[in-house]
């Protein structure tokens, strides 16, 4: 009677392992929020394995979406929603454009900013050579800051150049974030109890079944504990994304005109700011190609003052052979007579 309890308790937390594998392989380690199912499967998984712990049914929890435990029969309080909300897991991200006339400035200014608010600078890259050489530098930062000193970031930007654009987004992988919880406490139970029964087995068929059985769950909670990890990273850390432009001047943020008298003059300004960049391209040609201009000016005067000379002297030749071709003429008519 023992031994067929035993393998019946066995042969019951072998189709649970793999009842758990099968849905771990849909979900490894995605950052998405999952779907519905795939959180009542894990809730079915966990229920399961306190089952197989000898857990009674009535006195069992459920993990809710915010995170919290709630028995079956119990309403939530107020304090219970205000517990929920402050357990909401929220990925924050914020990316900026900035445009900067004092480029190494600026790119010290993030950096040491980044390192008075406890962060870290995750990725980082400048080109061009500089203004001096007409080359305008740029450069890109993928910092990593605390989630509560993000404000202090937002609030200390401006001090790293003119902003011309702000995009923040906010994502909520609560969902995700409490199924991956579930899935990895209801492994560890089921860890535990194939670790129970791998001692107490005597036979070798048991032995590398439980062991087959033990080395999925394994893999699985090594693979549940760094998607957890990377959420909690991802969470702990915001993300600030800066792409930082050198300029020569900046750039005017101007509203866009309404009225028919704005329009005229938007228009107007935009005229004379065109005129006025064909001025200066065309001056700072001639007066930088300055060189190239005048020798090629020389070789074009050359090349005329010989031509205009070879033309004199064939105009002087033709004249000469017009008026020796004349008084031929002449002397035949005169010998005739």
């Amino acid at each position: 009677m023992k031994n067929r309890g035993f393998l019946a308790l066995s042969a019951a937390l072998l189709m649970t392992a793999y009842i758990l594998g099968g849905c771990a392989s849909q979900g490894r380690s995605s950052v998405a929020v999952p779907a519905t199912e795939q959180k009542s499967v894990a809730m079915q998984d966990a229920r399961a394995a306190n089952k197989a712990a000898g857990i009674d049914g009535g006195q069992q929890k459920s993990v809710t979406e915010n995170g919290t435990a709630d028995t079956a029969n119990s309403n939530p309080t107020a304090g219970e929603i205000a517990a929920a909300s402050s357990t909401q897991k929220i990925i924050e991200r914020l990316s900026y454009q900035i445009e900067t006339l004092k480029f190494d400035d600026s790119v010290q200014k993030v950096q040491s900013l980044c390192t008075e608010l406890n962060g870290y600078v995750q990725d980082s890259s400048v080109t061009g050579s500089g203004i001096e050489k007409q080359d305008l530098r740029s450069a890109n930062f993928v910092l990593r800051i605390p989630q509560e000193k993000l404000s202090s970031f937002k609030s200390s930007a401006g001090s790293i150049g003119s902003i011309l654009n702000l995009t923040s987004s906010s994502e909520n992988i609560s969902e995700s974030y409490y199924d991956t919880e579930a899935r990895l406490k209801s492994l560890r139970t089921q860890q535990e109890r194939l670790m129970a029964l791998l001692q107490k087995s005597g036979s070798l068929t048991d032995i590398i079944a439980l062991e087959k059985a033990l080395a999925d769950v394994n893999y699985q909670i090594e693979q549940y504990t760094g998607t957890l990890r990377q959420y909690d990273s991802l969470i702990n850390y915001s993300t600030v994304s800066i792409q930082l432009n050198e300029v020569v001047r900046p750039t005017e943020l101007e509203k866009t005109p309404v009225t028919l008298g704005e329009k005229i003059s938007k228009q107007f300004r935009d005229s004379l700011r065109a005129l006025g960049g064909f001025g200066e391209g065309l001056l700072v040609f001639v007066l930088g190609g300055a060189p190239v201009i005048l020798l090629l000016a020389v070789i074009a005067a050359a090349v005329v003052f010989v031509l205009r000379k070879r033309r004199r002297r064939s105009e002087k030749a033709s004249k000469k052979a017009e008026a020796a071709f004349t008084q031929e003429q002449k002397e035949e008519s005169s010998g005739d007579k």
